[in-house]
């Protein structure tokens, strides 16, 4: 978290220099502005009233330091403007000088509460940030980027309107790549193998990891429609090796299937996926499998 606050505050110098252009520089400016333009107009007090509205100014994008800085200095030009003025004793100059420190006043206070809540804003922002982004988390495999277990269980749970096909996916052959090639290079082929699971489906179908070299695959569609889905999927791993630092290594998946119809418990489903994973498995893999 300091670091995420250390790193937004030093991105950007010129988010940094927008509050003293516009809080301090603007409204000292126009301190020299009115004044100037009170020589001119003459007399010479009848215009300094004016400078009431600096602080006010600087309130709206200073800090409460800055807006103070503005407001006294606001308040000692009116005071010496006014003794080298032609009516610097008059009772208006006291009025103004008066009127000018209380609007300084409430200028800092207006000042400090603007940026309690910007920083509340902020700090509700950064919160929200990251609750999203623990959800993400939550919800999403470390090593592929895919749907975790929860991530696809909340995935389905908002779509079971529909007749879907739920199939489990085993990969044949990770342990020999963890033995021949370690496990490292069995994590690159994991997601290998991930990729090439989202690329062969649809954009309103689903694929996680389901567990260790397992994942769950989620088909829109009745198990009928759903079977060449799968078999296109199943022909695209087995038919392209997967690269490891160089070595080509044969790929293959064994896949379980089963239909999930509405209302149905999505465990029901994977029940049976799992006993047609079993059967592709027994019956020398590389294979689609499903049961009713």
């Amino acid at each position: 978290m300091h670091a995420m606050s250390d790193a937004t505050q030093g991105s950007d110098p010129g988010t940094a220099r927008t509050p003293l252009l516009w809080g301090v520089v603007l409204p000292l400016a126009l301190i020299l502005i009115i004044l100037v333009g009170d020589i001119l107009e003459g007399p010479k007090t009848a215009f300094v009233g004016v400078l009431a509205v600096v602080p006010m100014l600087a309130a709206v994008f200073a800090g409460p330091a800055g807006t103070a800085l503005v407001g006294g200095i606001t308040w000692g030009s009116a005071l010496v403007f006014g003794l080298i003025a032609e009516d610097g004793h008059s009772p208006a100059q006291y009025v103004r000088l008066t009127i000018i420190a209380v609007v300084s006043l409430l200028a800092v206070l207006a000042s400090r509460a603007r940026v309690r809540n910007e920083e509340a804003s902020a700090r509700a922002f950064r919160d929200a940030a990251l609750a999203q982004q623990l959800r993400v988390q939550a919800h999403t495999d470390e090593l592929t980027g895919l749907r975790n277990r929860r991530g696809i269980r909340e995935w389905a749970g908002a779509e079971t309107d529909a007749v879907s096909t739920v199939a489990v996916v085993d990969c044949d052959g990770l342990k020999a790549v963890n033995d021949e090639h370690g496990h490292l290079a069995g994590d690159a082929y994991l997601r290998v193998i991930a990729e090439r699971l989202t690329g062969a489906l649809a954009s309103d179908d689903a694929v996680a990891r389901w567990g260790g070299d397992e994942f769950l695959v989620m088909v829109r569609l009745p198990q009928d429609r759903a079977v060449p889905v799968l078999e296109r999927l199943r022909e695209t791993i087995a038919t392209h090796p997967v690269s490891l630092g160089g070595t080509l290594v044969a790929a293959s998946v064994s896949i379980g299937a089963s239909e999930w119809r509405p209302g149905e418990p999505l465990d029901l489903a994977l029940k049976r996926a799992d006993a047609a994973l079993y059967d592709a498995k027994e019956s020398g893999r590389n294979r689609v499998s499903c049961h009713a």
